[in-house]
């Protein structure tokens, strides 16, 4: 069974309900970005962001590839979630809800989950020209410098995910 959110999560009481290994389809608003602008984020370089609200959002850990003709955006695959866990307190103290890549992610982060009422997500790896059907509008936000790792908002619907750590600190592996 599929579970349909919505973002920004308007509901505090939805994410506790999600237990590891459910199927859930992302409606609504995510936040692409991966390693540098989570390096901004944490050296606190974020004069670009002070008029975006993050609370209740998603972050997709995505470098999305050039675009091509006939499409919003290029290749839309999650990046290796790990080499976001030394900044990923940072991003959470910003209010996000909801983080989604591919991959393993540290005890630290399934601590995290518990204690900022998170949940982590993953999508399928290797499928990012296919994962691009889902993506409904894209916005260059902030860090237009960083090329492909600029931050960007997307629109997405029926989004594919399954829960790999709930806001429990409980993770899909052992």
């Amino acid at each position: 069974m599929d579970i349909a959110i919505s973002l920004p999560i308007k509901d505090e009481t939805l994410l506790p309900k999600l237990t590891i290994g459910d199927k859930i389809r992302v409606n609504g608003e995510l936040f692409l970005f991966r390693d540098q602008v989570h390096k901004k984020i944490a050296e606190n370089d974020t004069d670009q962001l002070d008029s975006i609200n993050f609370l209740g959002s998603g972050v997709y850990y995505c470098a999305p590839t050039p675009v091509k003709e006939g499409f919003l955006i290029g290749s839309f695959g999650p990046t290796s979630s790990y080499r976001m866990d030394k900044y990923t307190e940072y991003v959470l103290k910003l209010g996000f809800k909801v983080m989604i890549g591919k991959g393993y992610r540290s005890d630290d982060i399934a601590l995290l989950c518990k204690k900022y009422n998170a949940i982590y997500v993953i999508t399928y790896g290797g499928c990012g020209a296919l994962l691009n059907q889902y993506v409904k509008e894209v916005k260059l936000l902030a860090y237009q410098n960083l090329g492909t790792e600029a931050m960007q908002r997307v629109l997405v619907k029926d989004f594919p995910g399954y829960v790999a750590i709930d806001t429990f600190g409980n993770k899909l592996w052992k």
